[in-house]
């Protein structure tokens, strides 16, 4: 009789055990699941933010009235294709990623290839807008512009600023990515267990 009562006893403690992994598993999956689709949303927001940004800038050309100057419409015209090039790839893997229809090891290989990917984006945009203020400074000087000191303290303060929005910027989503990364390796963890 006491056998039949330890046996029903584990056989409980056992269906206990498995229903409370079946949660703990399905908490997990929901919380990576919440990350995964807040930074979509975040990612969308600020594509929006730059293709609204970018028509506002090409309106500013017409309105300058500096339209005929190349220079605007290269500038454009290499954002447009870094956005192609660069950003949609990574995009593509967001959502991949945000429909959650992979198993856990694809999902670990694709947050991996979106990191990598982010990383060496950053890279590339860092690089453009250093030539860009390159060009500026050096277009200036080639024109005979009369430099005062409000300008090159403008110039200064703007490449300062830009460096620590951009570190900002890269660090604050380095930190999103990593936590995304982190929640995938201890679903994959739990489902080695």
């Amino acid at each position: 009789m006491e056998l039949e009562q330890l046996k029903q006893s584990w056989d409980k403690l056992s269906e206990r055990l498995e229903r409370e992994e079946v949660l703990r598993r399905q908490e997990l999956k929901i919380v990576m699941e919440g990350k995964v689709s807040s930074y979509v949303n975040k990612v969308k927001l600020n594509q929006c933010l730059g293709w609204i940004v970018l028509v506002c800038s090409i309106g500013l050309l017409f309105v300058r009235n500096i339209h005929t100057d190349p220079f605007g419409w290269i500038v454009i015209g290499t954002v447009v294709v870094m956005d192609i090039f660069l950003f949609s790839p990574m995009y593509r893997i967001l959502l991949r990623l945000s429909k959650f229809d992979a198993n856990i090891m694809q999902q670990e290989q694709m947050i991996l290839e979106y990191e990598q990917k982010y990383v060496s984006r950053s890279i590339v945009v860092a690089c453009f807008i250093a030539l860009l203020f390159a060009y500026v400074i050096i277009e200036a000087l080639v024109r005979n512009a009369v430099l005062t000191s409000n300008w090159w303290l403008w110039v200064i303060l703007t490449i300062i600023g830009s460096a620590i929005l951009g570190g900002w910027r890269y660090t604050v989503e380095r930190e999103r990515i990593s936590e995304i990364k982190q929640r995938i390796i201890a679903l994959k963890q739990f489902e080695e267990e």
